[in-house]
């Protein structure tokens, strides 16, 4: 898709200080955090559409990127 190897991808990547999996951890923080914010869907579809397979290992990434839980985020999102 890039043009490019694998390999001269992660090479490129690296050079610029990210890996494929934290850019993947980005893109799917982001957007599970709109869907918790501006939808009503349950934790369990939004970890599916965020293209988690499996919704506890959902819960513990965007614990550890947020620094909260899934709940707690949408809780304080909807306060502002």
């Amino acid at each position: 898709m890039a043009g490019v190897s694998t390999r001269t991808f992660q090479r490129k990547l690296s050079h610029l200080g990210l890996t494929y999996s934290d850019i993947l951890d980005t893109v799917r923080y982001e957007n599970a955090s709109t869907l918790l914010r501006d939808t009503d869907c349950k934790i369990i579809d939004v970890s599916f559409s965020s293209g988690y397979t499996d919704p506890a290992h959902f819960s513990r990434a965007f614990r550890r990127i947020s620094g909260v839980t899934q709940r707690q985020f949408r809780k304080q999102s909807r306060l502002k």
